[in-house]
């Protein structure tokens, strides 16, 4: 994994991409990655990707190498999400677990209550997620060698 990511970075450094460009573009694609639904993920970084002009391959590199975020972060936003927005059913996390593993066709009234309540708390997060990840990228990319010559 760490080759992979080593190889990612290189080949955005020769596609002349500035520590803003490349902060920005991996901050988004981690947090998205991170988003409590499995099927979003891909399109919107595509249209994030368009929308700000970024790399598209890089954005979705940082989005599947952020996949195993979205597993083990649904449980806390779900947790988060309850407590902003109290209405339906209310689990325990262990519970909402193994509803998942018993069945979806059983419990996708469950599955869609959580999978909303988890995903509101990911958008109060994602913002300060971006704004955060950005700063640690941009002084990390910033500090290399290759983009010290660039001044976005």
């Amino acid at each position: 994994m760490r080759g992979r990511v080593k190889e990612l970075i290189r080949k955005a450094f020769s596609q002349g991409l500035s520590p803003h460009q490349l902060a920005l573009t991996i901050a988004l694609g981690v947090t998205i990655g991170a988003i409590p639904v499995v099927w979003g993920s891909t399109l919107l970084c595509i249209i994030l990707a368009f929308f700000f002009r970024l790399n598209q391959a890089v954005i979705q590199a940082a989005n599947y190498l952020a996949y195993p975020l979205q597993i083990a972060l649904f449980v806390p936003f779900y947790r988060l999400g309850a407590k902003v927005f109290p209405w339906g059913p209310s689990l325990s996390g262990e519970a909402l677990l193994h509803g998942l593993r018993k069945g979806w066709p059983e419990n996708i009234s469950l599955i869609v209550v959580a999978t909303l309540k988890a995903v509101s708390a990911w958008l109060f997060t994602a913002p300060a997620s971006v704004i955060l990840l950005y700063l640690i990228f941009r002084l990390i990319f910033s500090r290399m060698p290759r983009f010290n010559l660039k001044t976005h």
